[in-house]
């Protein structure tokens, strides 16, 4: 009994992670071709949870700047994009919600986190803590 009903719960939470709360519309953010790439990775999603595209921290005029590039993803509600230390989101800078979907998304970073500590970007659902999809930065 005590195993069906943890299995109900899971499955609810994986269901109610599965609406649509994030805009659908492809976004196309700008951005300066000639800002130097400091690190770049490839998103891959998670059980029940389609994320795909690269990622790239870039330096436009010493600000640093996470890029979406190619990007799509499952939509669901509160979908958050973090720079983190590992997948599970124990330690993160959340740079706002997930803009679109699709397409290309340019998001700051404030302040000075090091690069070699924060080396995953996730697509994060705060609501319920499910993690979407990944990339690490290298």
């Amino acid at each position: 009994m005590q195993k069906t009903l943890i299995l109900f719960l899971f499955v609810t939470l994986l269901a109610a992670c599965k609406k649509n709360n994030t805009v659908d519309t492809p976004s196309n953010d700008p951005v300066n071709p000639a800002a130097p790439v400091l690190a770049k990775g490839n998103f891959s999603g998670t059980p029940g949870h389609s994320v795909s595209g690269t990622v790239e921290i870039i330096n436009d005029n010493n600000v640093k700047k996470l890029v979406l590039k190619n990007f799509s993803a499952t939509n669901g509600p509160d979908l958050k994009v973090y720079l983190s230390t590992n997948t599970q989101a124990g330690s993160f800078i959340s740079l706002g919600a997930l803009k679109s979907t699709s397409g290309q998304q340019v998001y700051d970073i404030s302040g000075m986190p090091d690069l070699t500590q924060y080396k995953f970007v996730l697509i994060w659902c705060q609501q319920f803590s499910v993690l979407f999809g990944s990339a690490e930065l290298q």
